[in-house]
């Protein structure tokens, strides 16, 4: 079956446009890259780990190989698919080529992350090499993979005991459970034992989970990771409305998305709001008024969901919101004012319902530009921001980003009636 007619998320044409370009410099059979990164650059990753005290900056290098290594990874399947060489060997070769590098970084994490996990993600990871081997991956390849990816930086950082804010390791824990739990998922749905009809709930579920690990992480006064879950969260509910519009869904599905929706951007903001602000009266009233304003916009919508126009939101959507309140409580917690102001725009743009808003993964699509297809990438690039240049940084630009998306339809159409 065709790959564009078995993904969730469709690739635009300036992503198969930039891959062709990609493909007409390198004339390297997929194969020889896959063996690049087998015989290559895992060897020297793992020569670099064992001996990382005679190395100057480390993590530079380490990361750099990292990142490399993922490249390699993207090339081989772009390459293949461009020039029609893909064969079972080479399907399997690729994905068999993953796994010492997951070995040597899992290895490498014995000691730092609980043992449970690094053999319960080895596990599951086996189990889907297995189904691979005698499937036509039937996985959502570029969400498992980005998933992947920022778990194994995270057992990277937490192995070298890096102890970055966005990498401890109690957040490379919840990650791990996370990849788990969506992994599980693909094997069950591989496996042919979860119909394709319950797949969107089970992505609500964990998408459920971001939000009460949210939860954790805000009483804990560990905001960065909250704020972290709300972002994963915003993805696996991007992914369960794509599961449910391919697949269909249960009686159950709507109710399970918005109880998950309330969870992460209602419920799990006004707790931040309540723990970071002090635990006092006025701090309580702030996430109760923020919680339940949320809250009652969720309920409005979903009663109100036959006439909405479903390619837009009417005011700024709550996952907007959520992440409005958690960028401001990072940057300015030590400043009440500012973090209420913010409060302020949050829950202003989320009742501008005479204002539409292109859903989150459609905001900046033109055209047949679908930018949709990079939000998994667009995550791992602030996290991988956050790693280098600090999480202030990557949150500001964060914060930048949402507050043009919530500010730019207002700015059209107050410039469309001065023009009047």
């Amino acid at each position: 079956m065709d790959n564009k007619h078995r993904s969730l998320i469709h690739k635009p044409d300036f992503i198969r446009t930039l891959e062709s370009y990609i493909v007409s410099h390198f004339s390297w059979h997929p194969n020889v890259i896959s063996g690049i990164k087998l015989f290559v650059l895992t060897p020297i990753f793992g020569y670099i780990l064992f001996h990382s005290d005679e190395f100057a900056h480390i993590k530079t290098i380490l990361i750099s190989l990292f990142l490399l290594f993922c490249f390699f990874d993207y090339l081989d399947g772009i390459m293949a698919r461009e020039h029609n060489l893909e064969t079972k060997f080479g399907r399997i070769f690729d994905r068999f080529t993953d796994y010492p590098f997951l070995f040597l970084i899992s290895w490498y994490a014995i000691g730092e992350i609980p043992l449970f996990l690094i053999l319960a993600k080895l596990t599951i990871d086996l189990i889907l090499f297995v189904q691979y081997i005698f499937t036509q991956g039937t996985t959502e390849n570029r969400i498992r993979t980005t998933i992947s990816y920022v778990v194994l930086l995270g057992m990277l950082a937490a192995s070298q005991q890096w102890g970055e804010v966005w990498l401890k390791v109690e957040y490379v824990e919840w990650l791990l459970y996370l990849n788990i739990a969506f992994s599980f998922i693909v094997i069950l749905h591989n496996a042919k034992v979860l119909q394709k009809r319950f797949i969107a709930d089970a992505i609500s579920g964990v998408n459920l989970l971001c939000g009460l690990g949210s939860i954790y992480f805000a009483y804990h006064d560990k905001l960065e990771m909250s704020l972290l879950l709300l972002i994963l969260g915003g993805l696996f509910d991007g992914f369960d409305g794509a599961a449910a519009r391919r697949w269909g869904g249960t009686r159950w599905g709507v109710y399970s998305d918005d109880v998950a929706d309330g969870v992460n951007y209602g419920i799990a903001p006004g707790f931040a709001l309540y723990f970071a602000l002090g635990s006092d009266v006025i701090s309580m009233s702030v996430g109760l008024f923020y919680t339940i304003f949320t809250l009652s916009r969720l309920v409005y919508f979903t009663l109100n969901k036959d006439n909405a126009d479903p390619a837009y939101f009417s005011g700024v959507p709550s996952t907007a919101g959520g992440l409005i309140v958690l960028c401001a409580l990072i940057l300015f917690a030590q400043y009440p004012v500012l973090v209420g102001l913010f409060v302020g725009i949050a829950t202003m743009q989320m009742v501008s319902f005479d204002t539409h808003y292109k859903h989150l993964g459609r905001a900046f699509s033109e055209g047949k530009k679908r930018y949709k297809f990079g939000l998994p990438l667009y995550s791992l690039a602030l996290i991988i921001g956050a790693f280098f240049w600090g999480v202030p940084a990557s949150v500001a630009l964060l914060l930048v980003l949402i507050l043009l998306y919530g500010f730019t339809p207002l700015y059209l159409h107050f410039k469309s009636v001065v023009k009047i």
